[in-house]
């Protein structure tokens, strides 16, 4: 088990970094200091990647551009589905042919009152003028599907730009431009993202402190060396199961790491105030 002297570290802690906080109520405690979580970048779908926009050890922003595969195909399907959903002419021509249609109904229905036409005549213009604006109502509903191609030529085409899920760092890199990317656990992942502010930290405590650690309670955490300081965590997880061979159970806390300072997989030691 790692082991550090909880007065050596204290006595070489960094004063820039965060002060320790009140005297601590139990501990020291071995602990590990890992990423947040950590995520492999894949493709959703196969492509050649044309792109790559960080390379290990890039900082990244939520939403930030990471990949970008090929997308010559979907770019042109996406434009002429675009294109298709703007074309108005059909849906004109029906309109006209409605107006048109509805006006000869209504004059055939004068007239037939007049007894200047036939019902026959009256009733052949009103089917026409039903039949416009049928032609009408296709033609909206042959617009709105062309609106719903492009929204699917367009998600097709978002496939091929990856973004950042969260603010991280990327810790490691397998493919590179030119590479065929592919969707699934099984394939190659493109970079791989670590999140660093917070960082976790985890540790194994004794059985006899479970009536006492509580979520939200506050810890002191001092990393191994060469990284000096004391650094303010909060306890986020309480095991719900203890471990009967050991009699001991895990938690977790979270430590703010705003500026980076902490890189993951330190271990450290921590008290609980």
């Amino acid at each position: 088990m790692f082991l550090l002297s909880w007065g050596c570290l204290a006595h070489g802690a960094d004063k820039s970094a965060a002060a320790p906080g009140p005297v601590a109520r139990d501990g020291p405690f071995d602990c590990l200091i890992e990423p947040s979580r950590t995520v492999e970048i894949r493709s959703p779908v196969t492509g050649v990647i044309d792109k790559l926009f960080v390379t290990r050890g890039s900082m990244v922003k939520q939403g930030a551009p990471l990949v970008k595969l090929d997308s010559t195909v979907e770019s042109a399907a996406a434009e002429l589905a675009l294109y298709k959903s703007q074309m108005n002419g059909a849906l004109r021509s029906a309109e006209s042919r409605v107006a048109h249609a509805e006006s000869k109904a209504r004059r055939k229905t004068d007239l037939a009152a007049s007894n200047f036409a036939s019902t026959q005549d009256r009733e052949d213009a009103e089917a026409d003028a039903a039949v416009a604006r049928a032609d009408v109502l296709a033609a909206k509903e042959t617009q709105q599907l062309a609106k719903l191609e492009y929204a699917y030529a367009s998600a097709q085409l978002g496939l091929r730009s990856i973004h950042s899920p969260f603010d991280g760092v990327v810790v490691d890199q397998a493919m590179n431009v030119g590479d065929l990317a592919q969707p699934g656990e099984s394939n190659v992942f493109i970079v791989k993202l670590a999140q660093i502010d917070p960082l976790r930290v985890k540790a194994i405590l004794p059985l006899a402190l479970y009536p006492r650690v509580k979520l939200g309670q506050k810890a002191d955490v001092i990393p191994e060396k060469p990284m000096e300081g004391h650094y303010a965590a909060t306890l986020t997880m309480v095991d719900k199961v203890i471990d009967a061979a050991s009699g001991t159970f895990q938690v977790r806390m979270e430590l703010p790491n705003p500026k980076g300072a902490l890189p993951g997989g330190l271990k450290c030691v921590v008290a609980l105030w």
